[in-house]
């Protein structure tokens, strides 16, 4: 057990007592214990998990806490927004987190915990208490990953960036993805940004995803913004907007119009950093 999961579990939290038995899952028998939802962490980089259980005389129910520790920040952040109801209540623990009636979900560092009791089994006090010992036994929480920034906050849905390691749009050449949800009507749209490792080689995606759009309606080349791309409305995605910046792709699928998705993605292209061109981060499969 790597030492800062095992000094991150407290003997004890106020009147619950840790369980003797800490239980660790790796990649190979992590569907032991999450049948069905193994291979979406494994798709974020799960590296291992430390589970035991809080116990209490007087109430008589158990506090199950997990920590899942996953290849970077990055897929900590990613496993955490993916499971994260954004309508859950707020709450400060690690770099971010959020309770429901009987769950406390936050990330920090490398690290996704959760702890969880039965409905009406505990105060939230309590589990929050907990959840403070184990994040100060993680250690620094780090940040968000600096592509949070890169989409502009104007009409963007709250929380709604999120790390898609894989089949980004149904497309299996966009993986390490982010994207960002915005306000439209009936369905939000999106905005993406897919890094590939060369100029030449996001050319090449880009081309691809325009011949997998060939049916799609008004198909137009265009010039701008970014080194340019396509255009084409699809009859279930509606209004798209594919360009290419450097090394990345970057695209907006919903947009009411046009004129939008073209300001948006030229102010997502503005935020991207200096040297778009440079490879992708790998590690995550």
């Amino acid at each position: 057990m790597p030492y800062s999961v095992g000094r991150a579990l407290p003997d004890r939290a106020g009147e619950r007592i840790r369980a003797a038995q800490i239980q660790m899952f790796n990649p190979g028998d992590l569907w032991e214990h999450i049948n069905g939802a193994a291979e979406q962490y494994l798709a974020y980089g799960f590296q291992d998990l430390a589970t035991t259980r809080y116990t209490s005389d007087k109430t008589r129910t158990a506090v199950v806490a997990e920590i899942y520790r996953m290849g970077d920040a990055r897929g900590a952040f990613g496993i955490y927004r993916q499971e994260v109801s954004p309508k859950a209540r707020p709450i400060a623990l690690g770099v971010e987190g959020r309770a429901s009636s009987n769950t406390i979900r936050f990330w920090t560092g490398e690290y996704y915990v959760k702890l969880t009791t039965p409905p009406g089994g505990g105060r939230m006090q309590e589990l929050e208490a907990l959840g403070g010992a184990i994040a100060k036994g993680l250690g620094a929480p780090g940040a968000m990953p600096a592509e949070v920034g890169w989409f502009p906050s104007a009409g963007q849905l709250p929380d709604s960036v999120r790390f898609i390691p894989a089949d980004a749009l149904g497309q299996a050449a966009f993986t390490n993805a982010f994207e960002a949800k915005y306000e439209h009507a009936g369905e939000p749209a999106t905005a993406i940004v897919v890094p590939f490792d060369s100029d030449t080689a996001a050319a090449a995606a880009l081309a691809r995803y325009e011949s997998f759009l060939s049916k799609a309606a008004g198909r137009t080349k265009v010039g701008t913004p970014g080194d340019g791309g396509f255009s084409a409305t699809d009859s279930f995605q509606g209004f798209i907007l594919a360009v290419r910046a450097g090394s990345r792709l970057v695209i907006s699928v919903g947009a009411r119009d046009a004129s939008v998705a073209a300001a948006r993605l030229a102010d997502i292209i503005k935020r991207l950093p200096q040297g778009a061109g440079s490879p992708r981060k790998e590690g995550v499969s």
